[in-house]
């Protein structure tokens, strides 16, 4: 199969996922996590990871799962986030990406295994539609090609700057003569100055909370163990030890939920 045809494999995926969750073809996402977790029924786990992985994916008891590398920032997140729902809506084997395998550069062009370009245009798409880039662009009055309308577009579909130019070019807004100029000036970090200066990026969702507050588990996994704390079947160590994190961060999760040993009857 083509290079075209994985894109579109990865867009039209991602578009049934939108409609079948019920999401629509335009609106950005409120919360990544939420949607993937409730909506999607896939749980998340957000954790540092070594350095240059980004995410992965697999099944076990019969149950997708998601890992993302909570070290990288919060927009880069939610493309990983996106792309390994990606690979688990499109039906794709168990894997492990590093931060080169996801996408970067448009995808354009290089030689990637077909899943990981579905994955890639599948999570631009979940994130950013095109309906939706495009319904932007008329919204705001068709901006001028310049970086300050990626900025903006960036922080209205809370995805990275570099993602929003390369929605732009799919949208057919730019071509390639406008997109390596703007992309030069994202490399040299011109975008983040701007965005400070135009008041933008203070979105706060589930994936910015975690950030700096690491690990971040799925809420069905914390709810079974604050469960079988309050009804006296495990104590906050042995919680942490099925989890694998200090005593500390079950305790202050518990606190923060406000569950107490033996608080509640055996009602469950």
């Amino acid at each position: 199969m083509s290079f075209v045809a994985e894109r579109e494999r990865g867009q039209a995926a991602a578009r049934a996922a939108r409609v079948r969750l019920g999401l629509g073809l335009e609106a950005p996402l409120s919360d990544a996590v939420v949607v993937v977790e409730d909506l999607g029924g896939t749980p998340v786990t957000v954790l540092e990871l070594p350095s240059g992985l980004a995410g992965l994916q697999g099944r076990k008891y019969d149950r997708s799962f998601i890992f993302v590398n909570g070290v990288d920032v919060p927009a880069r997140q939610r493309f990983t986030l996106a792309h390994e729902f990606g690979h688990v809506d499109l039906g794709h084997a168990g894997s492990v990406d590093y931060v080169r395998d996801v996408f970067g550069d448009g995808g354009g062009g290089r030689a990637r295994p077909p899943a990981e370009v579905q994955a890639d245009w599948f999570a631009a798409e979940f994130l950013a539609p095109l309906t939706g880039v495009r319904r932007w662009l008329e919204a705001v009055g068709e901006p001028p090609d310049d970086l300050e309308t990626v900025v903006r577009l960036a922080d209205y579909f809370h995805v990275s700057a570099e993602v929003a130019l390369y929605r732009l070019q799919a949208a057919r807004r730019l071509g390639r003569g406008k997109v390596e100029p703007l992309k030069a000036q994202i490399v040299e970090a011109r975008h983040t100055s701007l965005a400070r200066r135009l008041g933008l990026g203070e979105f706060e969702d589930t994936l910015t909370r975690a950030h700096g507050r690491l690990p971040r588990f799925p809420r069905a996994t914390l709810t079974h163990g604050a469960q079988a704390y309050e009804r006296g079947l495990l104590s906050v160590g042995q919680v942490a030890r099925l989890l694998e994190v200090g005593p500390d961060v079950i305790e202050a999760e518990f606190a923060r939920r406000g569950v107490r040993a033996g608080s509640h009857e055996s009602d469950y």
